[in-house]
């Protein structure tokens, strides 16, 4: 029984290259892989697992008609909805610091997502990419697609429909009154479809870079055929055995504060206060971890730990980074002179900032502060209420 690979696309490979585990899963379930689209989101998956780990099989079903758009004859692209889907379905996560929208103006939007799904052995993939959406780009895409339209005839005017060999149905159009009617139909037409983008450029790119991250984890071909569309999507995915951690005495109340953690992790701590949140670290710079085997193998009888998504571990700072973090902070002092602010502003800039620097600043905005703090408090006892703020 065949199955495609997420690591080449189209690629057809024997079930019996399947990992074991994957393979148990496929039993399990009653997967027949010969009636599905199976992709393995690297062929190295399910080579390692830990004790307290399973593989499961999840399934994705794509109606070409509501949850695709035909980019050729029988071509068609999966949409929106199926790949978050699909994205649920291997359980990727979305770094909320490094997804969203990093740049929108009148005429553009620029948006990053960065997802991170967790492998066998532990080990995390993470994939970073971006989408633009560009009006000006967009404008000149659909005023060329009108004028080719408009060159079959009025597009407002349909005499009658015709049937073509194939089955599908085309209309029978009149003849434009005058050249300058086909031109005002283009850049109305034109006019109108831009106005679609404009309206949710932001979400746009904000889906288009979730998207492009989504194909780039399991490897999804561009466009598929109404056939394959047909046959439902299938996935391996690595999901914690609570049955197995909950059968041994010795794990169970591990497991019990894992699940409990997880929840606490994403919604935060309930209203009693009794569980604390975890605290999230700072982001770190992400580069894509090859698809190897990588990490090490699970020792044997080990608890039910599962390792976080690369963001959700604290981060070490170093002392420029506190530095730094401290001038940004000190910057946003309402009533700290203008010069002060001026170099702290010229320090931050700098492409790689001076530690020395930093805290010769650091020292000197501190001083000032406590100066202008017993200030205040002689100039108050002495009127016996409020002041203003120091002008030096």
């Amino acid at each position: 029984m065949p199955f495609r690979s997420g690591e080449n696309k189209g690629e057809i490979m024997e079930n019996t290259k399947l990992p074991a585990v994957v393979q148990r899963a496929v039993q399990t379930q009653g997967i027949d892989l010969e009636n599905v689209n199976f992709l393995l989101p690297t062929q190295t998956f399910g080579q390692i697992i830990g004790n307290y780990d399973k593989v499961v099989i999840e399934v994705v079903q794509i109606n070409p008609d509501e949850d695709a758009f035909e980019v050729a004859k029988d071509k068609f692209s999966p949409g929106k909805r199926p790949l978050m889907a699909i994205a649920n379905a291997l359980g990727i996560v979305w770094d909320p610091k490094t997804t969203g929208v990093v740049e929108s103006t009148d005429r553009k939007s620029r948006a990053k997502a960065t997802g991170a799904m967790r492998k066998p052995n532990g080990e995390w993939v993470v994939i970073s990419d971006e989408k633009t959406v560009d009006l000006d780009v967009i404008e000149e895409e659909q005023h060329n697609s009108n004028e080719e339209r408009a060159e079959k005839g009025d597009q407002d005017n349909i005499l009658d429909w015709k049937t073509s060999s194939s089955g599908k149905k085309y209309p029978v159009l009149g003849q434009w009154k005058s050249d300058a009617e086909k031109r005002h139909w283009i850049e109305k037409a034109t006019k109108k479809a831009v106005l679609q983008y404009r309206k949710f450029k932001d979400e746009r790119a904000m889906t288009g870079a979730k998207e492009r991250v989504i194909r780039e984890f399991v490897a999804l071909k561009n466009t598929y055929s109404r056939k394959e569309l047909s046959q439902p999507f299938a996935f391996p995915r690595v999901i914690p055995d609570t049955e197995k951690m909950l059968s041994h005495p010795e794990v169970r109340q591990a497991a019990i504060q894992k699940m409990t953690g997880a929840v606490t992790s994403i919604f935060g701590p309930g209203p009693s206060g009794s569980s604390q949140e975890i605290p999230r670290g700072e982001s770190p710079k992400y580069e894509l971890i090859e698809n190897g085997n990588g990490g090490e193998s699970p020792k044997e009888n080990q608890g039910p730990e599962e390792q976080a998504p690369p963001w959700e571990s604290p981060k070490e700072q170093t002392d420029e980074e506190k530095a730094h973090e401290e001038l940004e902070e000190m910057q946003k002092i309402d009533h700290l002179p203008a010069g002060a602010k001026s170099m702290i502003a010229d320090e931050l800039a700098k492409e790689k900032p001076d530690l020395k620097t930093m805290n010769a600043l650091i020292d000197r905005v501190n001083d000032w502060l406590e100066k202008d703090k017993k200030w205040k408090e002689e100039r108050k006892s002495k009127k016996g209420g409020e002041v203003g703020e120091r002008t030096n």
